[in-house]
């Protein structure tokens, strides 16, 4: 490029393409020296631009890959897309992905590779039969109350609104729902007494019941009527 020529006059194109080709001028000192000039194309300069601002890894790339905030790095094995949320090198620089699924209650969600499943969670994969005395009830769960004495199941400490449990029972023992402080059992219009006083238990074998969580952590009602006379405290 002649020292007197400018960028601003060069004629302009009406239609750039990928292979067009731009000057890069490396080193300007002065008019008289402008160091050295290259060649290079608008898919070169493309190029760059892309690999400092979308990046790929096989896998999560935290620990992996260096990144600059708000820059993306594409996971090529299980197809996610990582936003760089902190600056740093590839030890460093903290990585998050751009959408995170959470299951909720009753709510199961699988991940292969880029392809997701979201299903409704099975109680048939939480189904507990109790042998022992007692158990801790956690939700969404099946208790099979089975021992030739009473089992007492104690309801769950924490219950988000929407969370189920079920009781049937099966060896004559029967069984007993216990409360914690603050909880309640409803079955039907009759109401057990708050707290750890209160409980709801078979009067019959194979009586059973299903209550969903209506207020979280300590109500309790059922849904699915009882198979028999239960004992309300």
């Amino acid at each position: 490029m002649a020292i007197e020529e400018m960028f601003t006059s060069l004629p302009a194109v009406s239609n750039s393409t990928m292979s067009d080709i731009i000057c890069a001028i490396q080193g300007y000192v002065s008019s008289s020296n402008l160091g050295l000039s290259t060649q290079q194309t608008l898919g070169q300069v493309y190029q760059l631009f892309q690999s400092g601002l979308i990046q790929f890894n096989a896998g999560n790339p935290n620990g992996a890959v260096a990144g600059t905030a708000y820059s993306f790095c594409w996971d090529t094995v299980d197809g996610i897309l990582w936003v760089c949320t902190t600056t740093g090198t590839a030890t460093t620089a903290v990585w998050t992905q751009s959408v995170t699924l959470t299951a909720g209650a009753g709510i199961a969600i699988d991940q292969s590779g880029s392809q997701i499943i979201i299903s409704s969670a099975s109680f048939a994969a939480n189904f507990i039969p109790v042998m022992t005395t007692s158990q801790q009830m956690v939700i969404d769960t099946t208790y099979q109350a089975d021992n030739i004495s009473l089992v007492t199941l104690t309801l769950p400490l924490t219950a988000p609104l929407g969370s189920i449990i079920r009781v049937t029972g099966l060896a004559a023992g029967g069984w007993t729902i216990a409360q914690n402080a603050g909880q309640q059992i409803i079955v039907g219009n009759v109401s057990s007494s708050i707290g750890v006083a209160g409980s709801v238990s078979s009067t019959s074998q194979h009586d059973g019941i299903e209550l969903i969580c209506s207020v979280a952590n300590t109500t309790w009602q059922t849904i699915v009527g009882p198979q028999g006379m239960l004992s309300i405290i």
